[in-house]
C-alpha cells in the first residue's frame, strides 16, 4: 500500500478508537447504512483493480516463460539436429571402416592361405 492508503486508514482507526460513547446510543439512519455502503464498495473497487492489476502481471509472466521456453526447445532441437547429424556422419564412418577391415582380412586369409599351401608343398617335394 502507499502512503496515502495507510494515512486514510490510520485517520480512520482514529475516529473508530476515539468514537464517542454517547453517539454509540443513538441510532443509525438509512442514510448513514447507505453512506458506510458506498465507502465500503469503494474500497472493494480499489481491490479488484489491484487483483487485476496482479492478474495482468502473471499473464505476462507466463507470456514471458512461454517464450523462454519455446527458445529453449527450439534450441534442444538444434542440438537433437546435431546429434542425429554426427550419428549419422560416425555410422558412415564405421561402415567405411568396417568395409576396410573386411578387405584386409580376406587379404590377411588368403596370404595366410597361400603360404600354408607354399609351406605344405615344399615340405612335401622335400621329402
Amino acid at each position: 500500500m502507499n502512503a496515502t492508503n495507510n494515512l486514510a486508514l490510520a485517520q480512520r482507526g482514529t475516529v473508530v478508537v476515539n468514537h464517542d460513547n454517547q453517539g454509540m446510543n443513538e441510532p443509525a439512519t438509512k442514510q448513514d447504512l447507505r453512506n458506510q455502503g458506498i465507502q465500503i464498495d469503494s474500497e472493494f473497487v480499489k481491490v479488484d483493480s489491484r487483483f487485476a492489476n496482479v492478474d495482468n502481471q502473471i499473464t505476462n509472466l507466463r507470456t514471458d516463460m512461454n517464450a523462454g521456453f519455446d527458445k529453449v526447445y527450439s534450441r534442444f532441437e538444434i542440438v537433437d539436429s546435431q546429434f542425429a547429424n554426427l550419428r549419422t556422419d560416425m555410422d558412415a564412418k564405421f561402415d567405411k571402416a568396417q568395409v576396410a577391415l573386411n578387405k584386409t582380412l580376406l587379404k590377411f586369409g588368403s596370404l595366410y592361405f597361400t603360404m600354408m599351401f607354399a609351406v605344405l608343398s615344399v615340405e612335401r617335394w622335400w621329402r
